[in-house]
């Protein structure tokens, strides 16, 4: 089991991994928002040109920096922490197996959802503002969505809390969880697979007495983490739309968004099947960045060590 140095160590790399992240891919995060809660369909390179001149690609950025640090930090440390102790516990079965890399990703989503969910509230909504000088002619967007100013992190906060209480940062925190447990259990099962691949193989081509706690190269490692979060990211990119839109709805009293159910039927309606795919290919055009930063700064101070 890690020791409580190897738990600080994890905490610290896996900080230095989600400011990294955020702060180069905030952009492409703030894009996909957008793309997946208009009505109409949106094209990727048009809707980043437009926030380029409007300035709004990093918005909802400060709320995304501070919740998600803890976020990041408490996933994988809490990954790292549960895949030891399954090992431990459970020798002859879940030893580096991908039971115990699926059990222990869906504990660590579960546990970091704590943070995730109310910086998404908070973020989702300030980065659909439109903004003085955007309308439903240039970037089209849900009506009940327009805003004629950008909200502050504190006043939108204030807003969320008089109209739900503490449970309004928690909206959608169970179907995060539909969307991000099975992410991350095809993501940890298909990256911990890919690693031990690239050993495999390193193994074969002239380096046989290579040792496991020894570090794959910084370009492997982000090889591995892309894939795999390509593929888990296009297959829970259907739940994720129907999230999106029913957290960004919160401060609104569109009956048609009160439900979960109620958003699934309007956008099968409005686009069929198609509908639910909105957003896919921004999705993982930032997700794929930001996971590979993040898992490759991870393990990199994780295994040069902070403390």
């Amino acid at each position: 089991m890690a020791t409580g140095n190897d738990t600080l160590n994890n905490l610290m790399a896996s900080s230095a991994a989600a400011l990294c992240s955020r702060l180069c891919t905030h952009p492409l995060d703030t894009v996909k928002t957008r793309v997946q809660v208009a009505n109409t369909p949106q094209h990727l390179f048009p809707t980043f040109l437009h926030l380029l001149r409007t300035g709004g690609l990093y918005r909802g950025l400060p709320i995304a920096l501070t919740l998600s640090v803890p976020g990041l930090s408490v996933y994988l440390t809490t990954y790292d922490v549960a895949k030891n102790a399954l090992s431990k516990q459970f020798p002859g079965h879940l030893q580096d197996s991908v039971a115990n890399h699926m059990l222990s990703a869906g504990v660590a989503e579960v546990c970091s959802g704590l943070f995730w969910t109310p910086m998404e509230v908070l973020k989702q909504k300030q980065q659909i503002e439109t903004g003085s000088r955007m309308t439903s002619s240039t970037l089209p967007a849900p009506a009940q969505l327009q805003q004629s100013v950008r909200t502050k992190t504190l006043d939108l906060a204030k807003m969320i809390y008089r109209q739900e209480g503490l449970a309004g940062f928690y909206r959608g925190y169970f179907i995060t969880l539909g969307v991000f447990v099975p992410y991350s259990m095809l993501y940890f099962a298909s990256y911990e697979q890919l690693k031990q691949m690239a050993w495999a193989r390193k193994q074969r081509t002239g380096a046989p007495d290579i040792q496991e706690h020894e570090m794959l190269s910084f370009l492997t490692i982000v090889g591995c983490a892309a894939v795999a979060c390509g593929f888990a990211a296009g297959v829970s990119n259907i739940v994720d739309v129907v999230k999106t839109r029913w957290q960004t709805s919160i401060l609104t009293k569109n009956t048609e968004l009160s439900s979960t159910r109620k958003i699934a039927e309007a956008m099968f309606q409005q686009g069929g099947l198609a509908s639910f795919t909105r957003g896919m290919g921004a999705r993982i055009l930032w997700m794929v960045p930001s996971v590979a930063i993040s898992m490759s700064t991870f393990e990199w101070f994780k295994f040069h060590g902070f403390a």
